[in-house]
């Protein structure tokens, strides 16, 4: 008796999982189709019909990736304060690097030189930036002594914010004995309090 006919969605999300597994044991340069096809259970052309290119399989994953991420940003409560907005935030970004390191090293620790695949990277940050936009957004007041519209600041300290998480999260990779409370902690500091406020000078 055969098994149950998949859907293309269905053999598409087959493929994405096996690639996952093909490309976390070889990284992208070293992976090929036929070995990702093979994991899949299907031939070398029905996956060639699914995705045209490696760049193309390496970037719906990345995609699927990034959906991940900021998925769970939706599932937040509310907080009372702007600090605990942030550090909510700031903790589910890093709960979610640590249960899920395939994304991690997609997202934070691998640059694949393919343009295909870098401009699925920078969609990406951009998504990411846009949800800390609205982050900053929901603070309700910013002692800044620029002197620029809100909206365009709270666009620049999301951008400046997510690069630091970007940093930290590709430092905590080569550093795995640090806590994700502690890195939690460290980043929020920076992002909260601020180098000026972190800094202790002699009176």
């Amino acid at each position: 008796m055969s098994g149950k006919r998949l859907s293309r969605e269905e053999r598409r999300e087959r493929i994405l999982a096996a690639a996952a597994r093909v490309f976390a044991a070889s990284g992208y340069d070293a992976a090929g189709m036929r070995e990702v096809a093979t994991a899949a259970g299907i031939s070398t052309p029905v996956l060639y019909d699914h995705f045209p290119s490696k760049a193309a399989l390496y970037a719906g994953l990345l995609e699927s990736e990034v959906d991940s991420l900021l998925a769970g940003w939706a599932d937040l409560p509310p907080s009372d304060t702007a600090e605990g907005l942030l550090r909510a935030r700031v903790a589910a970004i890093f709960a979610w690097m640590e249960t899920n390191e395939r994304g991690w090293r997609m997202i934070f620790a691998e640059t694949p030189s393919d343009e295909g695949v870098a401009e699925v990277h920078r969609r990406g940050q951009a998504r990411s930036t846009a949800r800390l936009t609205e982050v900053f957004g929901q603070v309700p007041g910013l002692a800044l002594t620029a002197d620029l519209p809100r909206d365009r600041a709270n666009e620049a300290l999301a951008e400046a914010a997510k690069s630091a998480l970007n940093a930290i999260a590709t430092w905590w990779w080569d550093n795995r004995d640090i806590p994700r409370e502690q890195v939690v902690a460290l980043t929020t500091d920076l992002l909260w309090r601020g180098l000026g406020n972190l800094i202790q000078e002699d009176r």
